[in-house]
């Protein structure tokens, strides 16, 4: 008997008995989609939350103050940016991060918004994962001129706009009862970064009362923030990029050494230095053993449903005892009968892979379209659960199937 006729033989028998064998493939179908759906659904958050820190500046080292003790004087000054930039060895670049709230018109289409506004110089854009989608970053000149030009995050162009290239657009900023009309140099996904220094909670908890408002993010030149604001730049956080060949640990407790000597604040709080790339090796090591262990725990039903794969096989060569009689009275070999009981084992395991496969995989989507964000389904994962499902089937298909195959034809012929 050849691998095809063997094939059709437990196609037949799996048909014959279809509610039995869908039963049984029940378990095989739990597990599979249960870990193609974690495992899809856990790498996409990894993937999402990877992205976010590159977002904000993977290759930088961000120097913060403890703004909950902080005085006056113990905050960065836009002097102390640049004496970190030119006299910390090892820094090539440093850029302040100067936050600022207000409201924004779009001057196209008197469109009202809420603006985070970020005050930073050039440097920052080689934090950023991505140079301008659209325009260019303003420059040094345009920075020590004050000039009003702005980088809008490329979210903010589309909610607020309706299009992502809004380059030479303008936009009519208003803070502590000053305003200035902007013009938008570039576009960049700055989005994240916003956020993640507060943008969108510290912007639903300021404005409450604007809950359904547009809320845009943009960088601006610190020094023309300052005259919007109409404050001096106290600065909570600094952008610091180290020069090639550099460990960027070392450079962020050499920034925070001069913050200590230049505000004679030597308190081992006060200034602390958070590498970003070291975020992501944590966070994907953490997701990456949530994710397993979760997995894990998702395929011990794959072991409860070979075992019921083993059952259901014991009951089927018990019910077909005089086939087999009557198959080896004939000559059939113990070689043919144990492949055509394993046959029979695996693709029932490998029908229900597939039809957990397809569950998990629109599971995964679901999970993910909730938190909109995309999973990640590759196709090693589906050959490795197709492959597992498969296996399951070959191991918990090998005792009924010899038992089958190690039958006397004189008993087995005997048998009522």
């Amino acid at each position: 008997m050849n691998i095809s006729e063997s094939l059709k033989i437990a196609i037949k028998c799996i048909k014959a008995n279809w509610m039995r064998s869908l039963l049984t493939m029940l378990g095989i179908i739990i597990g599979i989609s249960s870990v193609i759906m974690i495992i899809g659904a856990g790498t996409g958050v990894r993937d999402y939350i990877v992205g976010l820190i590159e977002d904000m500046g993977s290759n930088a080292v961000l120097v913060s103050v403890d703004s909950t003790s902080a005085t006056d004087s113990d905050y960065i000054t836009l002097d102390d940016v640049d004496n970190i930039k030119n006299k910390v060895n090892g820094v090539e670049r440093c850029s302040p991060m100067f936050m600022g709230f207000g409201r924004a018109t779009i001057d196209s289409t008197t469109t009202e918004a809420i603006a985070m506004l970020i005050g930073v110089n050039s440097d920052v854009q080689f934090a950023l994962t991505d140079t301008c989608e659209y325009g260019r970053f303003f420059t040094d000149e345009e920075y020590n001129s004050s000039s009003p030009v702005a980088v809008i995050g490329t979210n903010s162009a589309e909610t607020a706009f309706g299009y992502t290239d809004v380059t030479n657009e303008y936009i009519t900023v208003s803070s502590s009862g000053k305003s200035m009309k902007v013009k938008i140099c570039g576009v960049a996904n700055i989005d994240s970064l916003a956020g993640s220094l507060g943008g969108s909670s510290s912007l639903s908890s300021m404005f409450s009362s604007s809950s359904d408002s547009v809320i845009i993010a943009l960088f601006i030149p610190c020094t023309t923030l300052m005259q919007i604001t109409g404050t001096d730049a106290q600065l909570s956080s600094v952008f610091v990029i180290a020069e090639d060949g550099y460990d960027y640990d070392a450079i962020g407790n050499a920034a925070i050494n001069y913050l200590k000597s230049a505000h004679s604040n030597y308190s081992d709080s006060m200034y602390t230095a958070q590498n970003m790339a070291t975020y992501i090796e944590i966070v994907d090591i953490i997701m990456s053993v949530l994710t397993t262990f979760i997995a894990c725990v998702g395929a011990i039903s794959l072991i409860v449903g070979g075992i019921g794969v083993m059952n259901i096989m014991l009951v089927s060569v018990t019910e077909r005892t005089r086939e087999i009689g009557i198959r080896k009275s004939l000559g059939a070999k113990t070689r043919v009968i144990t492949t055509q009981f394993l046959t029979e084992s695996i693709i029932l395991c490998l029908i229900g892979g597939v039809i957990g496969m397809a569950i998990g995989v629109a599971g995964a989507f679901a999970a993910c379209s909730l938190i909109d964000i995309s999973p990640n389904i590759t196709w090693w994962l589906i050959l490795i659960a197709l492959l597992f499902s498969s296996g399951v089937g070959l191991f918990f298909g090998i005792y009924p199937a010899r038992k089958a195959a190690q039958m006397s034809p004189i008993d087995a012929l005997r048998s009522e």
